[in-house]
Order: C-alpha cells, then structure tokens, then sequence
C-alpha cells in the first residue's frame, strides 16, 4: 500500500534574516534618498537665481556673501549627516520624512529670498528668518537621531567612536539652537528697529552676509575634523 506523499515545503520568498537586514538597512538608504533629494532642489534653485541676480545689475557686494553663505549651509546639511547615517539601523518613522523636507524646504527659501526684482532684493531682510528656521530644525533632527543612536545596541570594538559622534552630536545641536536664537534676533532688529527707523544701514547688508559665510565654513569644517575622528576610532579603517 502506497502512503500519501506530502506536498514539498515551498521556501519562503521573504525570511527572518532578510526583513531584519532591510530594516536594519532602511534607516540609513531613507537618509542617503533624502539627502540627494535636498541636494538636486537647492543646486537647481541656487543655479536659477545665480542667473537672475547676474542679471539684475545689483552689486554683487550685496548679494555675494549671501549667495555663499546659502551653498554653504546646503553642504552643512548635506555631510552633516554622513556619519550619522552610518549607525541608523531601525526603521524610520515620521521624524525622518518630515525634518529632512523642512529643511530642504529653508534651504530652498534660502535661495528663494535672494530673487531680484528689477534693481532690488525685497524678500532679503528676511533671509535671516530662513537661516533661523533652518538652524532650529536642524538642532531638533541632530536630537532625534542622537536619540535613535542612543537607543540601538552597538559591539563594544566600535563604541567609543559611537560616543564620540553622540558627543559631537550634542554639541552641534546646542550649536545650532544658538545659532537659530542669533539669527532671529538679527531678523527682529531689522524689522522692528533698522527698517522703519534707520533704513541706510541696510546698505552694510553684505557684512551680515560675510558673517553667515564664516559661520558656514566653521561648521564644516568641524564636521570635517569630527569626521575625522570617528573614523580613526573605528577599527580597520
């Protein structure tokens, strides 16, 4: 008497190990996609208005600093989050779509706020609320990934380069918070106290400018030199 044969057991298309290592590897590709994205936007805006304000016959004393200053800002946002993308290992949630637009969004306003019309630049007094909002949501996604590090387990060979960026981490976001506090009150004085009662002074624009362009390359080059650190500390690099 022939017994029944059992129907062979299909292997699963999608295993255990498989949807951990995707997870695992999500974190860090949403980083990678978003930060391209923030990238093409502000590179394709900045290259539009370059155009436009070569064109407007505006002294390039005035909007010079602040044309730098902006691709600086776009490149403090862009390998900011280098290292920080290599220790992501969960799953995304909410707080990785939306920052990371926000702050595409201001880096875009950026740029946007130095379109010319005719011979001026109307929308450039608020340049510095844009730099202030971009500094703000940028000290709040620096402590929402601070916190996702901190809540993922890592092997003890690589942990003091972990502490050291969660140490770096700490210091830019409180950096940034200060930065976005500066920004608005010089936003606030020129709105309340330059504009409607000393509005010659706003021809000294451009020192502001050279101000953002300093603090723009200060802040990468310490992410340059924090770089540097993190990868002497990990093993075999």
């Amino acid at each position: 008497m022939l017994l029944p044969t059992m129907p062979a057991q299909r292997r699963p298309e999608l295993d255990v190990g498989t949807l951990t290592a995707r997870i695992r590897d999500h974190g860090r590709e949403t980083q990678l996609f978003l930060s391209s994205v923030l990238v093409s936007v502000a590179v394709a805006n900045a290259a539009y208005v370059f155009a436009l304000l070569l064109g407007s016959g505006i002294t390039p004393m005035l909007w010079l600093p602040f044309m730098l200053a902006s691709f600086g800002f776009v490149l403090v946002t862009f390998s900011g989050t280098s290292n920080t993308s290599l220790m992501v290992v969960s799953l995304p949630d909410w707080r990785d779509g939306v920052l990371p637009l926000l702050q595409a969004m201001t880096v875009f306003l950026m740029f946007s706020m130095l379109i010319p019309t005719h011979s001026t630049l109307p929308l450039l007094n608020d340049w510095y609320a844009v730099v202030a909002a971009h500094a703000i949501i940028g000290g709040f996604w620096i402590r929402s990934l601070s916190g996702r590090i901190n809540g993922t387990r890592y092997e003890l060979a690589i942990r003091d380069a972990v502490e050291a960026h969660l140490t770096s981490m700490h210091r830019s976001a409180v950096a940034a918070i200060s930065s976005a506090g500066f920004w608005l009150m010089v936003w606030l004085s020129i709105r309340l106290w330059v504009l409607p009662e000393h509005p010659t002074f706003l021809r000294f624009q451009g020192i502001l400018g050279l101000v953002a362009l300093a603090i723009s390359i200060g802040v990468i080059t310490t992410i340059e030199r924090d770089r540097r650190i993190f990868a002497a500390l990990v093993p075999d690099v």
